[in-house]
Parts: structure tokens; C-alpha cells; sequence
């Protein structure tokens, strides 16, 4: 799906350009349709005490996409996007584990605790439709603020973890579990893994997004500057036991627009 979204941008660029001439000539639209890519900043938020939801910080993912904008008024237009958007978290350091991952025979809710690196990928497909209200600032400048909600459809989610470290039964690491039976010596646990997750990932999730942006008239089109932030009322997981995280991010992008 990202190898298909971003042919699909290469291709819509380069009929954007050629059709520009021909749009700009007939005067002024009430649509305009772009592109549009940048970084991605997003978190894991939430926990409800589960030792597996706390702790997560931002990484970086990229996102990028389409933009649809329908004017309505003198200050006033419609935004719908349909973007790829690389989003997730992760947390190095001690941090808690699922105690069956490591030793199958204990019971279910018991939490081990180890030192290692934790990142979570998780990629959707989203669409955002946003009320969208501009300042024009000159007749080829403006400044704009948009809000609204959207949609996003997961398409894959994997979890990247590394290093070795003892596991603790807990955080404060003082009892050591990874204890050989027969020397009575701890031993480091390898944590490297590369594993996929999305069948513990919600399908489909829904929450608000809005922001605000920059444009100036550049050529037949519009150079858009846009940042925007987003939070997803859908709980991620779709089994308690392995958290209760809620996802948002910031997104910093650039695009260009063209009539149509």
C-alpha cells in the first residue's frame, strides 16, 4: 500500500503538471487537488495501569498524501486528504514485558521487568475531512486553520525490539528472574526481534485533527506549508492484556495545489 500511494503521487504530480497551464488560463476554480508530504511525530498515550501502555515517547515516522479543497465562500472551503501516515511510539530503557513471553508457565497478568530498546510502527491509511477558514494576508498570500475528524484504516503494525538485558520481576530491578537453575548465575535475555502485530492492532480508528498553514501562489498552483496535529479516540489494542493506548501525532508537511 505505501509503494502504491506513492506511484499513485508521482502520477497525480506529473498530470498536475500538465494539466496546470491549461487550469490557470481558465481563471478562477471552487476545487483545487494536490499532494503533499512531510515528518511525522507521533506518541502512545493512555495506559489505564497497564505497566505495558506506560512510558512510550514520540518517534518519527513519514506521512504523505492527497488534498482535496472545495471553496465555498470568500474565506471559507472544505479539505478532505487521504494520506499514508507512519505513526506508532517507543520506549527504551527498564520497561515492563509480558511475563508469559519469557516464562510461559507463569500466570496471565504477571509483568517482568528488562532493559531494552522498544519501538512500535504502526501504519494507517487515514482520511481526514476538515472545515478549513483562510486569512488572505495578500492576493497570492494566506494564512489558514482547519479542524475536523477522521478516519484511519490499519494496514500493518510490527514491533522492533533490541538489546539484551537480565529480566527483573521488578522495575526497580532489584530481583533478578533470568537465573540459571543450575549455577544460580543471572544471564542476559536477547531481546532482538522483528515481529509483526497487527492482529492485536484495532482495524479502524476515528478521532479529530486540525491545524493550521501557510500558502503563497507559486507557478499555476499554491505552495503549501501545513502543520496539524490529531488524537485518536479509538483504544489501539484490541485485547486489553496487551495495553490501552490511545495514538495521536504531529504532522509537519509540504505540498503543492493546483486548480482544477
Amino acid at each position: 500500500m505505501k509503494k502504491f500511494i506513492g506511484l499513485s503521487m508521482l502520477v497525480l504530480s506529473s498530470m498536475i503538471m500538465a494539466t496546470a497551464q491549461t487550469n490557470h488560463d481558465n481563471g478562477s476554480s471552487k476545487f483545487s487537488l494536490g499532494v503533499f508530504a512531510g515528518l511525522n511525530i507521533p506518541d502512545l498515550t493512555g495506559g489505564g495501569g497497564n505497566p505495558l501502555s506506560e512510558s512510550w515517547t514520540s518517534r518519527q515516522g513519514e506521512a504523505f498524501g492527497f488534498t482535496f479543497n472545495w471553496i465555498t465562500g470568500t474565506h471559507f472551503s472544505w479539505r478532505a486528504d487521504m494520506l499514508y501516515s507512519s505513526e506508532g511510539g517507543q520506549r527504551n530503557g527498564m520497561q515492563a514485558l509480558a511475563g508469559a513471553s519469557f516464562n510461559p508457565q507463569v500466570p496471565a497478568g504477571t509483568y517482568f521487568y528488562a532493559n531494552y530498546k522498544n519501538e512500535s510502527i504502526i501504519n494507517y491509511l487515514e482520511i481526514p475531512l476538515m472545515a478549513k477558514y483562510n486569512f488572505f494576508m495578500s492576493k497570492s498570500t494566506k494564512l489558514y486553520v482547519d479542524f475536523g475528524p477522521y478516519v484511519g484504516f490499519l494496514l500493518n503494525a510490527k514491533q522492533k525490539t533490541g538489546g539484551s538485558s537480565i529480566v527483573y520481576a521488578d522495575m526497580a530491578g532489584t530481583q533478578p528472574v533470568s537465573v540459571n537453575p543450575q549455577t544460580g548465575q543471572t544471564f542476559e535475555a536477547n531481546f532482538d526481534a522483528d515481529t509483526k502485530i497487527t492482529d492485536q492492532i484495532n482495524k479502524v480508528n476515528f478521532g479529530l485533527t486540525g491545524g493550521l498553514g501557510f500558502s503563497q501562489n507559486v507557478g499555476f498552483g499554491e505552495l503549501i506549508l501545513d502543520v496539524r496535529g490529531a488524537y485518536g479516540f479509538t483504544t489501539i489494542q484490541n485485547n486489553p492484556d496487551n495495553g490501552d493506548n490511545h495514538i495521536g501525532n504531529l504532522l509537519v508537511s509540504l505540498g503543492y495545489s493546483i486548480p482544477l
